[in-house]
């Protein structure tokens, strides 16, 4: 009976370990016929490693290159990939790497880096501005201003907000809990060009805090994006160009219509980029780009330049960051000529060389602290 029992045992081992090393054997087979059906996409937001070339030149070099290769394209990556940020989105609500998941799913965007913004540190009040660097700051913008006077140029400074300050209502507890203080650098920047210099600030949270308070059932931010939506930035834009002398319709005259979109930055950073259960919402805006505004280059990656006949015969200039992007058309249609130069593409004589009548110097919140040493006009 003990010989029958362990020859059944035997047998179901022996299939076992058949059925494993055939599943094992028989993945590159499958790969081999079925891997360019596969879903191969990047949805990563950075790019991925080229197969290497083998040569006497590379030999010492090309198996770790071909690892690289390989943890980048093996098969099912995506779906491994998706599955466990899916898992963690919507199973363990937690973020990964620079994502922070929040209340009802929102997603904030987590990063402590000065090249990448100190958002964290400002929604916790940790960012603080000293004395020295307040005055650092205005003396830089100040010789950008003064700089621009001399050559009969307008000068905007336009801040926009960060998610989470705007919507620190969906940020986790354990942030909450971690304040220390409920104002951070951007406040102190503010108050102090405002009280010691005559630069024309636009600080678009008040504006944006204005219209949440009076229509909270209006996203002004996506849920999945660490940028506002077409409707938060179409506020801003109004905010700036009320600043410049033009006034545009507020945003509940305008003609929108709410639609559904299933991406965004923040949900790329959870390897969640092919997921259709996750929705957001967006705004239509009926007449953009208006007829009749050429657009010379509309690169959201690259210079935007937009030409408007008979518009504002100001020729404005724009050092922007990507908040700018949802602006453009609201503000393309305003001017004759305008361009925005995104910071990476910037050079210091670009005001020199576009003699524009208005240079605006557009930035995201978790970047002031570069404006204690940045400058953007000729020396």
């Amino acid at each position: 009976m003990a010989e029958k029992r362990s020859g059944k045992l035997n047998i179901r081992l022996i299939l076992v370990h058949i059925s494993f090393w055939g599943f094992i054997l028989g993945l590159p087979v499958f790969y081999h016929f079925w891997g360019p059906m596969l879903d191969s996409a990047n949805y990563e937001n950075r790019y991925m490693t080229e197969k290497p070339v083998f040569s006497l030149e590379t030999v010492s070099s090309y198996p770790l290159q071909y690892e690289n290769y390989y943890n980048d394209n093996y098969p099912f990556r995506n779906k491994m990939i998706m599955l466990n940020g899916r898992f963690s989105y919507q199973v363990l609500k937690e973020g990964t790497g620079f994502s922070i998941v929040g209340k009802d799913d929102w997603l904030f965007y987590k990063s402590e880096a000065s090249n990448d913004g100190i958002n964290i540190a400002q929604y916790k009040g940790r960012a603080q501005f000293s004395e020295m660097e307040l005055k650092f700051a205005a003396k830089s913008l100040m010789n950008t201003k003064e700089w621009c006077d001399e050559h009969g140029m307008e000068f905007v400074l336009f801040i926009a907000p960060n998610k989470e300050r705007m919507y620190s209502e969906y940020m986790p507890g354990y942030y909450n809990s971690s304040r220390v203080s409920e104002t951070c650098n951007t406040d102190q920047l503010v108050e102090y060009l405002r009280e010691n210099t005559d630069i024309r600030v636009v600080w678009a949270y008040e504006d944006l805090s204005e219209y949440k308070t009076a229509h909270p059932d209006e996203p002004l931010y996506y849920h999945l994006d660490t940028h506002w939506n077409y409707l938060g930035g179409y506020i801003g834009a109004r905010a700036l160009l009320e600043e410049l002398g033009i006034d545009i319709p507020p945003a509940e005259e305008k003609e929108k219509t709410i639609r559904n979109t299933k991406t965004g930055d923040l949900l790329m950073l959870m390897n969640l980029g092919s997921v259709e259960s996750v929705d957001d919402v967006d705004y239509a805006f009926a007449g953009y780009p208006v007829e009749g505004m050429e657009m010379v280059s509309d690169d959201v990656n690259g210079a935007l330049m937009y030409r408007n006949p008979g518009a504002d015969p100001r020729k404005v200039l724009i050092y922007r960051d990507s908040f700018c992007n949802i602006m453009r058309y609201f503000l393309g249609e305003q001017f004759s000529e305008i361009s925005m130069v995104p910071h990476e593409l910037w050079q210091n004589d670009l005001p020199e060389i576009y003699q524009p009548d208005v240079l605006v110097y557009e930035l995201t919140e978790r970047f002031v602290d570069k404006l204690v040493t940045e400058h953007i006009q000729p020396y």
